[in-house]
């Protein structure tokens, strides 16, 4: 069942698309409701024309619509820009204010690709792994993640990795690792790699990282020497088949946990 909003300003006849969320909105109180509950808020979608004529033309809002145009004329943060829409909105309590100015603060200091992958750690963090690859496999496709190639887009595929290792998806999650590794240069990265290449007890992933990765040959055997002890001790660590099962679920999902970037 959906939440019901008492809408106190005018409604729009003709809504106000929201790009990132793809979702429609009718009312100040609708958008307040998005920002409060959207797992990012894109400068892009609101800091433009459209939405201060929008603002202007559907809400009859004249006066916010000029306080906005000066806050983007003067190039605000995107938590400036939402105070005057905020005052002339009661839809959520000062403590909930508070709370999203303090989020929509973070997003002000988040480069634009930086803003991106947050976007799609969100379904991570909310345990949606499946949405979560399909996030990161669209970022992986932006033009911005394909020009930068650094430590942000070798952490997208850092943490697509960890989605599937939480699907116990093991032989993708290496590849995932290993292009991650390439580019983020964390040697936690190609630790996550190796690992995810012992629970798949498939040898021939890891001699392709042994092969691909020569500089690291004394990391990824102390890493591996590590992994296979882990797993030795857990399987030894229960008298029946059920309990060791188990006690493997466990210790996996304390991996995954780890392996998140």
């Amino acid at each position: 069942m959906g939440q019901l909003i008492l809408c106190k300003s005018p409604r729009a006849t003709t809504p106000f698309y929201i790009e990132s969320g793809k979702v429609n909105i009718y009312s100040l109180e609708e958008l307040m409701y998005y920002v409060q509950s959207a797992r990012f808020v894109s400068r892009n979608d609101f800091m433009n024309e459209r939405f201060i004529a929008w603002i202007e033309q559907e809400i009859g809002l004249k006066e916010l619509s000029s306080m906005l145009q000066e806050k983007l004329a003067a190039n605000s943060g995107l938590r400036d820009f939402f105070l005057p829409i905020e005052a002339a909105n009661g839809y959520l309590t000062t403590s909930e204010l508070q709370i999203l100015n303090v989020q929509l603060q973070k997003y002000d200091h988040m480069s634009g690709l930086e803003a991106k992958k947050f976007y799609a750690d969100q379904f991570m963090h909310h345990g949606k792994y499946v949405q979560a690859i399909t996030a990161y496999r669209r970022l992986l496709g932006d033009s911005e993640v394909i020009a930068e190639q650094g430590h942000v887009t070798g952490d997208i595929w850092n943490n697509l990795g960890c989605a599937y290792a939480k699907l116990q998806d093991f032989s993708e999650a290496v590849y995932c690792f290993s292009k991650g590794y390439v580019l983020n240069h964390r040697m936690e990265t190609l630790q996550e790699a190796v690992d995810a290449a012992c629970l798949s007890k498939d040898p021939v992933l890891m001699e392709q990282l042994a092969s691909r990765f020569t500089a690291n040959a004394s990391q990824i055997t102390a890493e591996r020497m590590h992994m296979e002890k882990l797993l030795q001790q857990t399987m030894e660590s229960a008298s029946v088949s059920s309990e060791r099962e188990q006690q493997l679920i466990r210790w996996l999902e304390t991996y995954v946990q780890q392996c998140e970037d």
